[in-house]
């Protein structure tokens, strides 16, 4: 019978890999995981390769240095962090065996590496809506551990038609906020590039709004998504002050979501106000499809 998750332990010390089943789910994983960094991925390609391994290991890098600079593990590098979890990742999965993709969550603390292979557990719909509630965190640019902790009350807040929260300045007087981040996701608008309104509606009649990347953490599709822009000549503005009279699409990034896009924002105290958007955009269409396309072409073998 297939173990809900799998969990692979390394111990820097000993150089020891313990494997066993478990019946967390990747919250209460990474929520019981102590203090360090995280990140997660995704499989592709029906388990056999990893999305963006190398940006998930710089990742790893940059977060290290920034919370774990007295760890055990004296090697922060890309080549030294692959070099170590992908054959961790390889034995995982080979026990894990589930059917379609694997979400693989790494802990890192300054002892050793927590590995969990889980189902992947993908939007259930092709768009979504999201809820801006006011706030923000404190150390966006590192994967801290600490943040899974201080999220939780934030993620009560996401039930159905909810499927993410995004943090602005303020909910109450949303249109003379600033946007930042979701929980689990990098968020962005759309909308028209000014003088072009009366043009066709093509992606490339509109640009792309973003917050500025120093106050969100650069999620991985969030960069191939600012990658994809700058290969395909669309423009991205980072100026994240909320205009839902303008704005004519959104959607939010994530490992698991990849791009999934937003059909209604609400808002206020009680989230009681919305502003609906066009879900099928052209240039959020656009980057979706860009994106599922290079899954494979951005992926590593495991």
């Amino acid at each position: 019978m297939q173990a809900t998750t799998v969990v692979v332990d390394y111990d820097y010390a000993s150089g020891k890999t313990t494997i066993h089943d478990s019946r967390q789910s990747a919250k209460e994983f990474m929520l019981n995981g102590g203090s360090g960094i995280y990140t997660a991925m995704r499989t592709v390609s029906n388990g056999r390769r990893v999305f963006l391994f190398e940006d998930h290991m710089q990742r790893i890098v940059n977060s290290y240095k920034m919370v774990l600079a007295d760890g055990q593990h004296g090697n922060n590098t890309v080549e030294q962090w692959s070099t170590l979890l992908r054959p961790l990742i390889r034995r995982g999965l080979s026990m894990y065996g589930g059917d379609g993709e694997t979400k693989i969550t790494i802990l890192v603390g300054k002892s050793g590496v927590h590995i969990q292979l889980a189902k992947l557990q993908e939007p259930t719909s092709a768009s979504c809506w999201v809820r801006f509630v006011g706030g923000k965190r404190d150390h966006p640019e590192a994967k801290d551990l600490q943040w899974v902790h201080e999220r939780e009350v934030l993620e009560r807040l996401i039930v159905p038609p909810i499927n993410e929260v995004v943090l602005v300045d303020s909910a109450e007087n949303v249109q003379d906020s600033r946007f930042y981040e979701g929980t689990s996701s990098n968020f962005f608008a759309v909308r028209r590039v000014r003088g072009q309104e009366q043009l066709q509606s093509t992606f490339m009649n509109y640009e792309l709004i973003s917050a500025p990347l120093d106050s969100v953490l650069l999620g991985t599709v969030m960069k191939l998504v600012l990658r994809i822009c700058e290969a395909d000549g669309i423009p991205v503005r980072h100026q994240s002050l909320v205009e839902l009279g303008v704005w004519k699409g959104a959607f939010v990034t994530s490992t698991s979501r990849l791009v999934l896009p937003v059909k209604a924002i609400t808002y206020g105290d009680d989230g009681q106000m919305s502003q609906k958007l066009d879900a099928e955009n052209p240039l959020v269409m656009h980057l979706r499809e860009r994106v599922l396309n290079m899954a494979r072409e951005r992926s590593t073998e495991i």
